[in-house]
């Protein structure tokens, strides 16, 4: 798959919204609550995705200028399980590096990644 938007279409121009249907109904089927929040205007544009489970919560971070910040916490002790920082050059990078998120709540709550199942 192919995603050839750049990172303002995505964000100033909302269009990661086009992917929200099929993002709600995988997490809702993996009873993971998800949000999507675009940040209000300033001079760096961004938005949140924000993942969470009784057992683990994470936030992926993305500025229109490709910066990212992923981060997943244990729920209970509020310890790092992943915390990383990324300088993506295009969409295609981010939309193939940000699941690791999603996964590692759901493993985190269930053992297995979601993409096993």
């Amino acid at each position: 798959m192919s995603f050839t938007e750049t990172f303002p279409e995505l964000i100033s121009g909302r269009g990661f919204d086009r992917y929200q249907a099929g993002l709600n109904a995988r997490f809702l089927a993996r009873r993971i609550d998800y949000s999507l929040t675009y940040g209000e205007p300033t001079a760096k544009p961004l938005m949140f995705m924000d993942y969470g489970t009784p057992s683990a919560v994470g936030r992926v971070t993305l500025w229109e200028s490709g910066e990212c910040d992923m981060e997943v916490l244990d729920a209970e002790t509020g310890g790092d399980l992943l915390r990383e920082r990324h300088e993506f050059p295009d969409a295609e990078a981010f939309f193939l590096t940000y699941p690791k998120v999603p996964n590692l709540v759901y493993a985190h709550t269930n053992g297995s990644r979601m993409d096993d199942e």
